[in-house]
């Protein structure tokens, strides 16, 4: 197989990892969040354009390591109290950054995403956009997130912001 057609095939790989990702999110399929993730110790974060152009590290949400993963969707599931929500996810622009290093090291990908959600009788609105900067291996014929940084674009996010983007 040459270089091309390898590249080709990991693209379209790393897209459908994109979607059924929203998918899964989207159905309200908390509970398989943390599968999407490397077993060693990925790191899931959000914040802010903002905060990462001025450096600062701070995160409003922060998982690192499978535990802290499933206890987010433990709690997501189990015991944070919200009003019942349908969200839908978009991601587009999926580009690879890196694509020569799978097996090794993971590749690095970038997307553009946006969550629409619709409460009761309210109309769907935009809750938050931006693009992600995602690290990606190979587990087994899997590929997973191994470090996910959400960048939303706004310098004020939603406190309704309860799910993983």
């Amino acid at each position: 197989m040459d270089g091309k057609t390898e590249h080709r095939e990991l693209v379209a790989d790393v897209a459908l990892l994109y979607a059924t990702y929203a998918e899964a999110l989207d159905d309200g399929d908390v509970a398989r969040w943390p599968s999407f993730f490397a077993d060693d110790h990925p790191l899931y974060r959000i914040t802010t354009r903002e905060n990462l152009e001025r450096g600062m590290e701070l995160c409003f949400v922060l998982c690192e390591g499978q535990a802290m993963l499933r206890d987010r969707a433990t709690a997501l599931l189990k015991t944070v109290v919200y009003r019942r929500r349908f969200q839908r996810r978009i991601m587009s622009g999926v580009r690879l950054l890196s694509f020569d290093r799978l097996d090794e090291m993971g590749v690095k990908a970038r997307a553009t995403f946006a969550v629409f959600e619709a409460i009761g009788d309210d109309p769907s609105k935009l809750l938050v956009c931006g693009r992600s900067s995602d690290v990606i291996v190979r587990e087994g014929s899997e590929l997973k997130f191994k470090d996910r940084l959400c960048v939303v674009d706004a310098r004020v996010v939603p406190d309704s912001l309860v799910f993983p983007i």
